[in-house]
């Protein structure tokens, strides 16, 4: 046994040291099995048969995840339930085996690949986890078309699970068991629905490890680092002893952040701000609360065009934007409008591929394109703004006109809900994202037309270092703290505190404790982010002095690069306020 180390992506911190347990993936068929013409009806029925038991096996994973963890966690299966109900779905099976006469498996297999290569084809990286639910549900139909119950050999021992794909339901069931110490995985990302899990559930994991699972056995020695997304494989003795040390040290670090998510949003001068969440489904409300969220401050709309093939209809819309405002209640709830086209194509509309898709026929520019499409989210949004806490958001607006004919269209469906006596909010505030630099530079125009501004960082800093953070060749170049994106950021905060508006930021910055703190020192209030980061943002937030960080932020701002002005935020902050950073990159 040789001793040496795999980087990947630390999704869940934690430290564990602990023997290999491998795990087994499902493999989808690459061979089509013909059967004859009058097989097929019992061919649809065995179908039905395993889809009856994936909707038992579904269920009783949700009631136990919901008994053990709280509802907040149960909405993960209640979406994989949603997906395997889809009428659009079960269609696509039937149309398969109908036409190709042919076994179930090559139906599930024809419309997995379907699949794949929908959510392969996606530079968004939360869009690209997605596909781990539609593969889960797609496994377990495949799995119960056999009709046996696969051996758990896992029962009872304490082991690290590595696997080439820890699918949702799987991971809900392993590791609420309390046997499994950590999860090194060949796939997945920061914001799969695994990640979420081990994440609840205190287990260490690191994703992306490019074949760990073809590389180590059964037996073998490892140390999961979920914190640095490290894996030691087969550590000698005085490493193990380092890491366990390590381990202690975030252990304690992580029962007093625990504390902070029901503690006052207020810094040790008594200045307030706000930690928002940016969530997809509503179920997540309760967790987002839980861990000391002020409101949703995203949620992002177009989940509910992924939950099926078919289009959703207004009532499928208005379902999901009443239950969030409900559970929500009485925080602010911001939704924003459909953002499909460029990466993010949806399943179920013919969009032309294009050359340059984040430049593209997107956000905004897709929904002006396809009004009809258009106004039934917009009649959902207005209906469920009965309950006065929801707020709209128009995605990459780059110029005023745009503004004034989403104003002109929302007239029209108000008018529409008003012949119909349907009541709504009248006064429902309205509001626009600042991700293109063009938007940014009339932030003093724009700022006039709406109620209330919200900046994507992620796509705004995209745009404006020309660098698409995903090339390995040039993300070096992606800096938030570049001064000229500083710079950027002080003229659109300072034009919306100017005009009395309300100002947010929902990218990635928003979670980033030292990102946050510059944020803050530029005159910052409300900060949008993964409902998992809260807790982190809030602890880095509440140990610094509001004055003190806007001097080291003014200061900052006359340096030259991006390291100069990330040195002296961690010098300046440290020196008065050490806890603002105590393994705050990490949490």
């Amino acid at each position: 046994m040789y001793y040496f180390r795999l980087r990947g992506i630390g999704v869940s911190p934690g430290i564990a040291l602990g023997e290999v347990l491998l795990t087994e993936r499902v493999i989808f068929t690459e061979r089509k099995e013909s059967i004859s013409p009058h097989k097929v009806e019992e061919e649809l029925k065995r179908l039905k048969k395993a889809i009856k038991r994936t909707r038992g096996q579904l269920t009783q994973i949700k009631e136990q995840i919901k008994e053990k963890m709280g509802e907040e966690y149960s909405f993960i299966f209640e979406a994989h339930l949603l997906i395997l109900e889809g009428k659009s779905l079960h269609a696509n099976f039937e149309k398969i085996i109908k036409e190709e006469n042919c076994r179930a498996e090559w139906a599930l297999s024809r419309v997995h690949d379907k699949y794949d290569k929908l959510f392969e084809s996606l530079k968004d990286e939360y869009f690209k986890q997605r596909k781990s639910d539609i593969t889960d549900v797609l496994a377990r139909v495949y799995r119960n078309l056999e009709s046996v119950d696969r051996k758990r050999e896992d029962e009872g021992i304490e082991k690290i699970l590595v696997s080439h794909e820890l699918l949702p339901s799987e991971a809900a069931v392993k590791l609420s068991k309390g046997n499994v110490l950590a999860v090194a995985l060949d796939m997945g990302g920061q914001t799969s629905h695994t990640a979420i899990l081990a994440r609840s559930l205190d287990v260490p994991a690191v994703v992306g490890l490019h074949n760990i699972s073809q590389k180590v056995k059964n037996g073998d020695t490892l140390i999961v680092d979920g914190t640095a997304g490290e894996v030691l494989v087969n550590p000698p003795l005085a490493i193990r002893k380092e890491f366990l040390s390590k381990k202690q040290k975030y252990n304690d670090y992580r029962k007093e952040l625990r504390k902070t998510a029901k503690l006052s949003s207020l810094t040790l001068d008594d200045v307030s701000f706000s930690p928002l969440a940016n969530i997809e489904l509503p179920e997540e409300v309760n967790l987002a609360l839980s861990l000391g969220a002020e409101g949703i401050g995203l949620f992002r709309s177009e989940f509910i065009y992924f939950q099926s093939t078919s289009l959703p209809s207004e009532e499928d819309h208005f379902s999901i934007y009443s239950r969030i405002a409900k559970e929500a209640y009485p925080h602010p709830v911001y939704i924003r409008t459909v953002d499909v086209g460029g990466e993010k194509n949806l399943p179920q509309l013919k969009i032309e591929k294009e050359p340059n898709p984040a430049l593209g026929l997107r956000a905004i520019r897709f929904s002006l394109r396809d009004k009809d499409l258009f106004k039934i989210q917009l009649r959902a949004i207005l209906r469920a703004s009965i309950h006065k806490n929801v707020k709209i958001l128009f995605p990459m607006i780059t110029e005023i006109e745009e503004v004034e004919e989403v104003k002109l269209l929302l007239r029209e469906v108000k008018d529409g809900l008003k012949t119909k006596r349907i009541k709504f909010d009248e006064k429902i505030p309205l509001g626009v994202m600042i991700e293109v630099p063009a938007a940014a530079a009339i932030t003093d125009l724009l700022v006039k037309e709406v109620d209330y501004l919200s900046i994507g960082t992620n796509d705004l800093i995209q745009y404006y270092l020309a660098v698409d953070r995903s090339n390995e060749f040039v993300s070096y170049l992606y800096k938030p703290l570049h001064p000229s994106v500083l710079r950027l950021l002080k003229f659109i905060i300072e034009t919306a505190n100017r005009e009395g508006k309300e100002i947010t930021v929902c990218g990635e910055m928003a979670a980033d404790p030292l990102s946050a703190i510059a944020l803050l020192g530029l005159g910052l209030k409300k900060f949008s982010m993964n409902p998992i980061f809260i807790p982190r943002i809030k602890k880095a937030l509440r140990s610094v002095e509001h004055k003190t960080v806007k001097r080291v932020i003014q200061k900052a701002m006359t340096l030259r690069t991006a390291q100069e002005i990330e040195e002296c935020i961690i010098e300046n902050i440290l020196a008065k306020h050490p806890k603002a950073f105590l393994m705050g990159q990490v949490i």
